[in-house]
């Protein structure tokens, strides 16, 4: 087995030993610790945050309400005949869309219109069931009620209408006032706290009716008539108590409520016992496969990062930095498994080594960094004039070595040639040097009496031959 792999293996079964301890040890705990947690920490806590959202989502609209209700522009509308409807239009357009209300509304007691952000909807009448709670609320002593109805103008589904009366200056009632809330709103909310906290949160009225509650509740009607929750009404509604333990059919709860004045509703939270450990049953297998998918991950990673360091450590040794050709070493190899194809006869092989002409006046001139662009734009023409089996590498400094594969002595020539003209004609270097940069070729191919080493120097020979005939040309061994 190779090291790579068992260093794969140890990290991978250490992970997922750790990651299984982990878990179990975790879940064993979270069992042990539940009823005590659930009791005095983990209920208590989620209460006040459900009713710090509670406070915002629908205390706020009463809140809203009660400001309408004694906003001196809406008195005096109403007092001084109510001509402007465009008026009274703009400002509960501006209060819907200012708090992000579904509808504010404006019931005028002396005309009995009913105004709504597009105007003037409706008049209440007492010979109308669906305008019955005007008049009732009209005769209570209470400054605002909350209700949930039907509103025909407003699409027909249930809305929590939260109304307030407006009084004139002598404190006698001119008009009611206030803003409706979509129920389907608020069971969404309901319905997040028990996603979010696994708790049942609903409310219950002073008589003992399930007033607000989501859609997955299993209980409804009066408390009186719900199977637990009969046997501890009285305790609830003394307000001696907060929190209770109670049992159905369906498990035991555990239930902290909270009286809301403003609301004048009996927030109830709840959670089954049964239910919270059977989530932390499946907190411990879904974070056991989570442990198993993870190690999986970090063993592909770290394969992945191993395989990426090797082809980059193989690629460091093979080519060279600048150029991104070959180096000396990678081409050395790949010539010597060339070599030992040509020993069967099976290639034939031709060497070409490449020296550019008076490269240090070009470093001395213009500095390394043109040099080193010069040398990298010579290495993108020695790939476009070459074919696919033939081989190009920086042999060292500013020379280049080229290995034909299968070439005669003529094409080998002619390839040559068309080298040193494209370099001497490239537009990019002319333009880089202010002058032609040429290079000095010697080639030569292998015969069947010669080493890769005798090839190699004969060529090497040929080169210094060019070099010392005036450069710029092409001498064949």
């Amino acid at each position: 087995m190779r090291l790579k792999t068992k260093v794969v293996i140890i990290i991978a079964g250490l992970l997922l030993g750790v990651s299984i301890t982990g878990s179990i040890i975790n879940y064993m705990k979270n069992v042990r610790d539940t009823q005590e947690q659930l009791q005095n920490t983990s209920l208590p806590l989620s209460v006040d945050n459900i009713y710090t959202e509670i406070q915002q989502r629908m205390i706020e609209p009463l809140l809203v309400s009660s400001l309408m209700s004694n906003d001196t522009f809406l008195r005096d509308w109403i007092i001084e005949g109510e001509t402007d409807i465009n008026g009274i239009m703009r400002y509960l357009t501006e209060i819907q869309q200012k708090y992000d209300i579904f509808t504010t509304f404006l019931v005028s007691d002396k005309t009995k219109h009913y105004y709504h952000p597009r105007g003037l909807i409706d008049v209440v009448n007492k010979e109308n069931s669906a305008d019955a709670w005007y008049f009732n609320f009209k005769n209570q002593a209470e400054p605002y009620e909350i209700n949930l109805d039907h509103n025909a103008n407003l699409g027909d589904f249930l809305v929590m209408f939260i109304n307030y009366k407006v009084m004139d200056y002598s404190n006698q009632m001119i008009g009611v006032t206030g803003v409706g809330v979509r129920l389907l709103n608020i069971e969404e909310m309901l319905t997040s706290f028990k996603t979010r906290y696994k708790y049942d949160v609903y409310f219950v009225d002073q008589r003992g009716e399930l007033t607000l509650f989501s859609k997955g509740l299993n209980k409804r009607g009066n408390i009186a008539n719900i199977e637990g929750l009969n046997k501890i009404q009285e305790a609830i509604f003394s307000d001696k108590q907060t929190q209770f333990d109670y049992k159905d059919k369906d498990g035991e709860y555990l239930l902290n409520t909270k009286y809301i004045e403003k609301l004048k509703l009996h927030l109830f939270v709840e959670i089954n016992k049964k239910e919270y450990l059977d989530e932390i049953k499946k907190t411990f297998y879904s974070n056991l496969f989570a442990s198993i998918i993870v190690t999986a991950l970090v063993t592909l990673i770290i394969l992945y990062t191993i395989n990426i360091y090797q082809k980059q450590l193989v690629q460091m040794a093979s080519e060279d930095s600048l150029t991104r050709l070959a180096n000396r070493r990678k081409f050395n190899d790949d010539f010597e498994k060339l070599y030992k194809r040509y020993k069967k006869g099976v290639n034939r092989l031709t060497l070409l080594l490449i020296d550019i002409d008076d490269f240090k006046s070009v470093n001395d001139t213009y500095g390394h960094l043109i040099g080193d662009e010069a040398l990298v734009r010579v290495a993108d023409i020695l790939r476009v004039e070459l074919r696919a089996s033939d081989m190009v590498a920086r042999w060292g400094g500013e020379e280049f070595a080229l290995l034909l594969v299968d070439v005669t002595p003529q094409n080998a020539t002619e390839i040559a040639q068309k080298i040193c003209h494209a370099i001497k004609e490239d537009t990019v270097l002319n333009e880089l040097l202010q002058r032609p940069l040429t290079v000095s070729i010697g080639l030569g191919e292998m015969s069947s009496l010669e080493s890769q080493d005798g090839l190699v120097h004969k060529v090497d020979n040929a080169l210094y031959e060019a070099k010392k005939a005036g450069k710029n040309q092409v001498v064949v061994a």
